[in-house]
């Protein structure tokens, strides 16, 4: 097993960790690039992956007493149920225009995180007052789409529309966010193992233990970094991976 790979994911789990939300993103260019992986498989397999670590890291921070269940049980509904159908739909979509897309929605992922990082403190802007939670379904259900079709767990989106949006602080919006992407992987999953896509058992709990290692390391450090600084950096790395990616696959 490269260990390289092994790596990839507990940096991965370190950045879900730290910010709770981005880094799994890296689940599909890890798999593809560092263990040479069709994507038709590496998105699949990232999906437990992902929403393995996510849920560790949720419930670490529920906890701490920041997990909002009556959010996540709104943004999950319509998260899963888009994720579900996307995944469906999406099982069939060759590699090359899938890792295309993919990098595309890295540079948005990176885009959110450097304007999260812009901010004063690093953090977003609450909005005033109590709002009503349908306000998060368009989110809810653009984030379900890119989980069921790249495997990625959208928290690029989710902590933004948390905060933004219903004005939930940022400790509460982060926590949020894992349960979220946990709970929406599963869907996805359903998605795409009911298409008979078949994933190497082994090197998946390989991999989620590597994951694991960096999301307990991220949850301890969070509280000690700056989310300013942790975001832009992040942001700074998936436009590298993202230029790589869509530059490679064009390049065939």
């Amino acid at each position: 097993m490269p260990v390289a790979g092994l790596l990839g994911f507990v940096g991965m789990g370190l950045v879900l960790g730290l910010l709770g939300g981005g880094g799994s993103i890296l689940a599909v260019p890890v798999l593809v690039n560092l263990m040479d992986l069709p994507a038709g498989i590496a998105v699949p397999m990232s999906l437990p992956i992902v929403g393995i670590t996510a849920a560790v890291g949720a419930v670490a921070r529920w906890k701490r007493g920041e997990l909002r269940l009556a959010t996540v049980a709104v943004f999950t509904a319509f998260a899963m149920a888009a994720s579900y159908v996307a995944a469906r739909l999406g099982a069939s979509i060759p590699d090359r225009p899938r890792l295309i897309i993919f990098g595309a929605t890295m540079l948005i992922a990176a885009a959110a995180l450097w304007r999260r990082g812009s901010r004063a403190g690093g953090g977003l802007e609450p909005s005033s007052g109590s709002r009503p939670l349908v306000l998060v379904i368009p989110a809810a259900l653009v984030v379900g789409a890119l989980t069921g079709v790249l495997g990625v767990g959208g928290g690029f989106l989710i902590v933004p529309a948390l905060v933004a949006v219903l004005g939930l602080p940022m400790p509460e919006a982060t926590a949020t966010s894992l349960a979220v992407i946990a709970l929406n992987t599963v869907a996805a999953s359903a998605g795409f193992f009911t298409r008979h896509v078949d994933i190497d058992i082994h090197l998946t709990a390989m991999v989620i233990i590597a994951a694991l290692i960096g999301m307990i390391g991220g949850t301890l450090l969070a509280p000690r970094f700056s989310s300013r600084a942790l975001a832009r950096g992040f942001a700074g790395l998936l436009v590298i991976l993202a230029v790589y990616m869509i530059g490679k696959e064009l390049a065939h």
